[in-house]
């Protein structure tokens, strides 16, 4: 009978205080590259928000920042900004809270090219990540844009690589 409330009280320990470990991140083959023939920058900023899509501003929140340009054609930005409780080490993000733009900010533009870029705004999608050490996070993001007018699908981002911390601008 001891060895039996032994075993009960091991497998009470063992199975019971299980640490969450929020959601999980998985990605899609490998990490993605930033585009040929663009730069890249992933990072994020502590104790920030976005008032607009220029620069992340001093606030409450995690600002992510993913930002790609094609410098050397004087060719497209673009760039998304999500936030987080400061709380958090993991999360996600739903398709409903980007659509509701809870969440996520974005931002096209193409300043030397001679015709008029699409007007686009987050339709869809769904952003994870968690924390994996002290100043990277893995982020699995799978962002779908679609037309300002009629909400057409016309492009999805997807960017699956861990994103460095800095210090607000």
């Amino acid at each position: 009978m001891k060895d039996k409330a032994i075993v009960f009280i091991l497998f009470v320990i063992l199975f019971g205080c299980r640490k969450d470990t929020g959601p999980n991140v998985v990605l899609n083959d490998a990490l993605t590259d930033c585009p040929t023939s663009f730069s890249c920058n992933y990072s994020y900023y502590n104790n920030a928000d976005f008032t607009n899509i220029k620069l992340p501003v001093q606030g409450n929140y995690r600002v992510f920042w993913y930002y790609s340009e094609n410098a050397a054609t004087c060719g497209p930005i673009i760039q998304f900004y999500f936030k987080i409780p400061m709380t958090t080490s993991s999360f996600e993000i739903a398709s409903y809270q980007i659509v509701a733009g809870q969440a996520v900010a974005q931002d096209d533009d193409c300043p030397c090219c001679g015709r008029a870029i699409l007007a686009t705004e987050a339709i869809g999608g769904e952003i994870k990540g968690k924390r994996t050490d002290a100043t990277h996070w893995l982020i699995n993001a799978s962002v779908v844009f679609g037309s300002t007018y009629n909400k057409a699908p016309v492009d999805t981002l997807v960017v699956n690589q861990y994103f460095a911390m800095e210090k607000l601008p």
